[in-house]
């Protein structure tokens, strides 16, 4: 583990102590013990927090996947959110993940974080978007221009995973990473498209998906001007 990893952590926890008023209810609820919470933020550092634990803290506490993994920057800077502004803006991970909008991009084994994009709290709400299910990729490939672009980045919601018309959605299909719109017919199919024209949609039977797993639906792209 890196030592800017077991920095944020550390930082992470003191602040969800400051929050809740002192540690042995921190523990409580993560299932953990008093003393060893002590340990990690004590001035020595005698352990270091493990990726069980931070997941355990991030659920018991509704925090974001990563979370724990965070330093407090505000977008764009160095200076840590203060006040306000640390409620005002969510970050939200961004993985080393690439979907494809043509061929396919191969699935990594690990998701590794990379960075993180803030978003706004009132933004995400008001798309009833929850911080915890939602992650950053990077698209690349042409085949859905003019909607997603190559390089653009695109948020990605992993509640919802059933088809809905019309609607683009990231793919994993044979170990490859896509980026496709989905169309469902009346007569239980289920058609791949691609904004781009030049791409052909690819229809199969609704019942017969099992090759593809839905990752996630994509609610926001963005990109460089």
């Amino acid at each position: 583990m890196n030592a800017e990893r077991i920095k944020n952590r550390k930082a992470r926890l003191a602040r969800l102590v400051r929050e809740v008023g002192n540690a042995a209810d921190v523990a409580r609820k993560a299932q953990t013990s008093r003393s060893y919470l002590s340990q990690i933020m004590g001035s020595h550092g005698r352990r270091n927090m493990g990726d069980l634990l931070a997941q355990r803290l991030e659920e018991a506490f509704g925090k974001h996947r990563g979370w724990m993994d965070l330093p407090e920057i505000a977008p764009g800077g160095d200076t840590p959110f203060q006040g306000d502004q640390a409620a005002e803006f969510v970050m939200i991970p961004r993985l080393e993940i690439m979907a494809s909008l043509g061929t396919g991009a191969e699935a990594p084994e690990e998701e590794n974080i990379k960075g993180h994009l803030a978003f706004k709290n009132v933004w995400l709400q008001k798309r009833r978007l929850n911080p915890r299910f939602l992650t950053v990729i990077d698209a690349v490939g042409d085949s859905m221009h003019p909607t997603i672009s190559d390089g653009d980045v695109l948020l990605v919601d992993l509640r919802q995973k059933e088809p809905q018309d019309n609607r683009i959605f990231v793919l994993r299909l044979d170990n490859q990473l896509y980026a496709k719109r989905l169309h469902t017919k009346d007569n239980h199919k289920l058609v791949v498209q691609s904004d781009n024209p030049t791409f052909p949609p690819f229809p199969m039977a609704l019942g017969q998906t099992l090759g593809i797993d839905i990752i996630g639906r994509v609610v926001w792209a963005g990109r460089d001007m």
